[in-house]
């Protein structure tokens, strides 16, 4: 997130930016490249959510939006286009993230894919969102697909621990 781009760049900026709000949403590739203004709605707090049908499922998503897709939504807005985001082919991205994958020194490959497993792992369910949540902010049909994507990490499973210690302090065995 934090790559700086010269001029010339402007095309790799927008890139990262469809990345980062993919992470931040879970959005497929085909799916962003549809979000339009229709999907956006507004709660009665006033909360922004993107509730749309997956092209891959036809399952229902709803995400309430974080600030920073929220942000990427802004500082793309055009009138010009019905579209929340620019436009950009699969190839080109692909290549763009590879490139910005280099320029970080990130070690291991990715895609668009890694950024709907970094918004199921990290962004969810490492923050306590249950995965049954998970699986319906994602679009999935059934939890067993949401397993493949949101992975219980080393972090994860000692927060967990932790918090079933604190349950169990009171408790006393009795033979």
């Amino acid at each position: 997130m934090n790559i700086q781009f010269g001029e010339l760049e402007e095309e790799m900026e927008t890139a990262r930016d469809l990345f980062v709000f993919a992470c931040h949403t879970g959005a497929a590739y085909c799916d962003l490249m549809e979000l339009n203004r229709s999907y956006l709605v507004r709660d009665d707090e006033g909360s922004l959510w993107l509730k749309f049908n997956r092209q891959k499922t036809g399952v229902l998503c709803r995400i309430k939006l974080l600030p920073e897709a929220i942000r990427i939504i802004e500082k793309y807005k055009s009138d010009e286009r019905e579209s929340l985001l620019p436009q950009m082919k699969y190839a080109t991205y692909q290549s763009y993230l590879k490139a910005l994958r280099l320029r970080a020194g990130i070690a291991f490959p990715f895609t668009t894919h890694t950024a709907r497993h970094t918004f199921a792992t990290l962004i969810t369910l490492e923050q306590g969102v249950p995965i049954e949540t998970v699986s319906k902010m994602l679009g999935h049909s059934n939890v067993s697909m949401t397993e493949r994507y949101a992975k219980v990490t080393p972090q994860k499973l000692f927060v967990e621990f932790e918090r079933f210690l604190s349950f169990t302090e009171d408790m006393q065995m009795s033979i």
